[in-house]
């Protein structure tokens, strides 16, 4: 049962956006850009549309490194984000191939701090967790 709540709570909620960082007059994106943003928007749908009573991820973004951004919900045992974060890594690789890829959880206090984070190395395909001290 764990591991289908684990799998599962990969694709939760999420109420943000993909970021970008604020500029001055927009230049057209470049297909590749924009198929980049397509891309990560369509994963966050993903992560919002599996978990709409926000039970495992409050909020969740992407930045402009493709870093990806949890912030837990309370409920979540410390014991399990290490899991959790594999989970979500692994989901992000089939979308992002190839990619060195970061996620990051938080707490969901005001401001969030963070718990930890999990890396995938794209070339050695290692996954490592770093719990946050």
């Amino acid at each position: 049962m764990l591991t289908a709540l684990l799998a599962g709570a990969f694709l939760v909620a999420c109420d943000a956006p993909v970021s970008s960082p604020i500029a001055g007059p927009r230049q057209p994106a470049s297909p590749a850009v924009s198929d980049a943003k397509a891309r990560q928007a369509a994963f966050l749908n993903r992560i919002r549309d599996a978990d709409p009573d926000h039970r495992t991820i409050d909020r969740a973004m992407l930045n402009e490194r493709n870093e990806l951004g949890l912030i837990l919900d309370r409920t979540v045992e410390m014991g399990k984000v290490p899991q959790l974060m594999r989970t979500v890594v692994i989901q992000m690789a089939r979308e992002f191939p190839g990619q060195d890829l970061t996620v990051l959880a938080y707490t969901p206090s005001n401001p969030p701090h963070k718990i930890g984070t999990a890396h995938l190395d794209a070339q050695s395909r290692a996954i490592s967790y770093q719990p946050a001290q």
